[in-house]
């Protein structure tokens, strides 16, 4: 069977200063609220465009590309829609910082104490005890409504759809495929690029297997620690379950940990994660492409 053949028809520079045009915007988002298909009268209605010439010359621009037309109705391509999500999320268009907090939990590799912080979209955990933290974009969407104590499980569940992607495999910075392997900590770009000498990830923690993912689209790399990214697999929710736990009901941030995983061979290569609910566990053995090939 032959491959799908996708072709980049249009330059990047091109489409996007489409959206350079307030009225442009403005049509977008008057489908976005539309419950349903608009006909050309009706969005031209709905947006601040008198001049009805002026409103068809806008619209034509965007057709094809953002906005669909059908049986003389106007409604949002797959892009149009993304657009006005990225708007509502505030990517473009909001900026906040918050002042670390701590965290209620202790770090479940050390037991020391965590704070999360929050700055340029990016939130930060880190423990004042050891080199274990998480680092991830979360847009200022998330945090709307938010009392400042919510903001750690909010950022924590945040954090869990990136790992059920990534799980999925695909990235969620931009859909894009991704390839993962299980490696040590030491054979990780991150630890390349970190200096333990000058404050970067500490030496003990070189054999800690951890899992870099990376985006054949956009060319992502991040890393994640064994545990985190088996939370979603089914002999992990099953272990749950079984013991009356919701692993959904979980704060999340108890599986940011290097405490119980480790490397089990090289030849073939093997890595593990133990996880324990009331006193029981569960052991789930990897190999190099995060495949499970067995459970204790």
């Amino acid at each position: 069977m032959d491959h799908p053949q996708f072709v980049e028809h249009t330059e990047p520079e091109a489409v996007f200063s489409l959206l350079s045009d307030d009225n442009r915007i403005a049509i977008l988002r008057a489908l976005w609220y539309s419950d349903e298909p608009l006909t050309f009268s009706e969005l031209h209605d709905a947006v601040d465009i008198t001049d009805s010439g002026q409103f068809n010359y806008h619209l034509n621009k965007l057709v094809s590309q953002f906005v669909a037309k059908s049986d003389d109705r106007y409604t949002l391509t797959a892009a149009g829609a993304r657009v006005n999500g990225a708007i509502d999320a505030g990517s473009y268009t909001t900026s906040g910082s918050m002042e670390p907090m701590a965290l209620e939990a202790a770090c479940p590799t050390c037991g020391g104490n965590r704070t999360l912080g929050y700055e340029d979209e990016v939130a930060r955990v880190e423990c004042d005890s050891c080199d274990v933290a998480a680092e991830f974009t979360v847009p200022p969407s998330a945090f709307v409504n938010c009392e400042r104590g919510e903001i750690p499980t909010v950022a924590g569940q945040y954090l869990r759809t990136i790992a059920e992607r990534l799980a999925n495999g695909f990235c969620w910075q931009c859909d894009g495929p991704v390839e993962q392997r299980v490696c040590r900590l030491s054979e990780a770009a991150m630890w390349e690029e970190s200096d333990s000498d000058d404050g970067g990830i500490d030496s003990d923690l070189s054999d800690t297997p951890v899992v870099e993912y990376e985006c054949l689209q956009c060319g992502m790399k991040p890393t994640a620690g064994l545990t985190f990214a088996l939370v979603s697999a089914p002999a992990v929710v099953s272990f749950y379950h079984d013991r009356g736990v919701d692993i959904r009901d979980q704060s999340f941030w108890q599986f940011a940990t290097f405490s119980d995983e480790q490397v089990r061979s090289d030849d073939p290569f093997r890595a593990s994660a133990t996880f324990t609910v009331d006193g029981d566990q569960l052991t789930v053995v990897v190999d190099d492409n995060l495949a499970v090939v067995e459970t204790e």
